[in-house]
Order: structure tokens, then sequence, then C-alpha cells
């Protein structure tokens, strides 16, 4: 059996003196004895008993892996993760092997094989993988840094649920200029509570509040429904604003029971958090006179 490093402690109870020995990496397995020999002697035969009780629990190659890695045998670990990989397309299989890569644990370090073998599992929709392969990219990590490569696997891993990759996906396409896009990822990432998307996004309704429904305005099509918003905001939103050097932008607009409205703030606006300001609340009531209360507004 491989060797592990132990702890020694002497002890003394009402039973006599004696002394136990810990595993470093193992500290719940520990041997007794009356001498330093004999605990180490216990602490192995305790360890055998661990490993084999573990073997018998593991039934596949990749927790097999999971397992050797825990217990810090690197290359039994990526010898169990390859097999997963190779014979059994295990997407977290080729992940993990690329993360060994990357770390020299049980393998040579190369950031290459980390990459290909990261790519593997993107093809096969593995998130976390995507994450990497975009941080690769972004930090530069194996030359120059390249933004586009580096949004591209965020976007992806933005569209598989990863809040952390709606925020990046939404920050850049808001330096792009591309505000639709922006919005979209920034507002799901909100509404996961990503508390930085929040910080970019305020979200303004009166929504279930009691009522009258517009049904003139809710019988119009979608593209009418539109055009009354940007007259709205043309007529009486942007001169207001504009007293103040500020604009603002529509930049989406969704029909249906509860309309959306998408809001880009320009000028002195631009960058504010206005949520709890009397420029937001203008803004609903605005939109409350023109539709109801069954309204949702996004402000970036």
């Amino acid at each position: 059996m491989q060797k592990y490093e132990l702890d020694y402690i002497g002890f003394s109870n009402e039973d006599g003196d004696g002394c136990m020995a810990v595993f470093v990496d193992f500290p719940d397995i520990k041997g007794v004895g009356d001498t330093f020999d004999e605990a180490r002697i216990d602490a192995y035969e305790a360890l055998e008993e661990y490993m084999k009780s573990k073997e018998k629990r593991v039934t596949t190659e990749f927790e097999k892996g999971v397992d050797a890695y825990s217990d810090k045998l690197y290359p039994q670990a990526y010898r169990h993760f390859e097999t997963a990989a190779s014979k059994n397309s295990n997407p977290d299989a080729m992940t993990n092997l690329a993360i060994l890569h990357m770390r020299g644990f049980g393998c040579e370090r190369d950031l290459g094989r980390a990459k290909e073998w990261f790519q593997k599992a993107v093809d096969m929709g593995q998130t976390q993988a995507m994450m990497s392969l975009a941080h690769i990219y972004e930090k530069g990590l194996d030359g120059a840094p390249d933004e586009e490569m580096a949004a591209q696997y965020y976007k992806m891993a933005a569209d598989n649920g990863d809040v952390n990759a709606q925020v990046k996906s939404g920050i850049y396409f808001r330096q792009k200029g591309l505000n639709a896009k922006a919005m979209q990822y920034l507002i799901t990432a909100a509404h996961n509570n990503n508390a930085q998307a929040q910080e970019i996004i305020t979200y303004v309704s009166n929504q279930g509040a009691e009522s009258l429904r517009n049904e003139m305005f809710r019988s119009l099509d979608e593209h009418k429904q539109r055009e009354l918003v940007e007259k709205m905001l043309e007529k009486e939103i942007r001169p207001a604003l504009a007293a103040d050097n500020g604009g603002i932008e529509l930049v989406n607009y969704i029909g249906g029971e509860v309309p959306q409205i998408w809001l880009n703030y320009l000028g002195a606006c631009s960058g504010c958090h206005l949520g709890s300001t009397s420029t937001a609340d203008m803004l609903l009531k605005h939109f409350e006179t023109l539709i109801d209360k069954n309204v949702v507004l996004y402000l970036m």
C-alpha cells in the first residue's frame, strides 16, 4: 500500500498511556497502540479497510477517478478519467482530464492537451468546460488574450444557464453596443439573483396591482403597440431627460399579457442606477398611463 504522512500523538487516560497515529490526508482515519509503531500499524489496517469499503461503493470509472482524486492519487485518477472519457464519452471526465493537465497532477502539465479535452467536453455541452476555455482565452493563458473567443465560450455557458457567464456575456455585448443582446443576458442574470447584474439592470413594475385593463391597447398588434411606446418616448420622456443632458432609447418591446419595455439610458443618465429615483417612477407612470399597471420596465 502507498505510504502516507502520519501525525503522532501521545495521550494519557484512566486506562494508561498510549499513542495515536492520524493520517494527514485522511484525518478521520487513525490508529492507536501502546507505542508509535503499534499505532502506525493499526492506522494502516484502518486505512486498508477504508479503501476496501470504498472500492465496494464505487461502481463507475468516473466515480473511481473522483475517489482517487480526493485521495490525492492523481495518476490513478487520471487513468480512471481517461477510461471514462474514452470508453464512456463522459464529458465530466473530459473536463477533469483537462484540469489535471492544467495543474500537472498525475500527468504532464500541458495547456494544449487541457484545451483539447475541454473542447471535447464543450462539444458534449459541458458548461464548466465552456467557462474554463473562456477563462483561458480571456486571460491569455496560452498567449495573447482573445476577447472574441472568450466571448464565444461565455455565451455558450450563458445559454446553458451559467449565471456568471450571463453577466460576462451581457457586459461584453454592452461594450460592443449590442444593447438588446446585453439586456437579454443581464435581465436573465438579474432574475437569477446576481448582484452585479442587478446593479446594471433596474426592474420597475406595479404588476399585479388592481387596475383596469387597457383592452384597446391590447387589441393592437405588437408592431402598433411598439409604435405607441416609441411615440410616448419621443413626445413625453426624451424632452424631459434632454433638459438634464440625458436621453433614453427603446431597446426592445415584448407584447403579451404583461408587456415588457426595455430601455437604455443615454448621456447624463448613462451609468446611473436609477431604480429608486423619480426618473424611474416618472417612466413607469407614463407607461402605466399608456397601457395599464400590468407592464414591466427594464432599465439599463
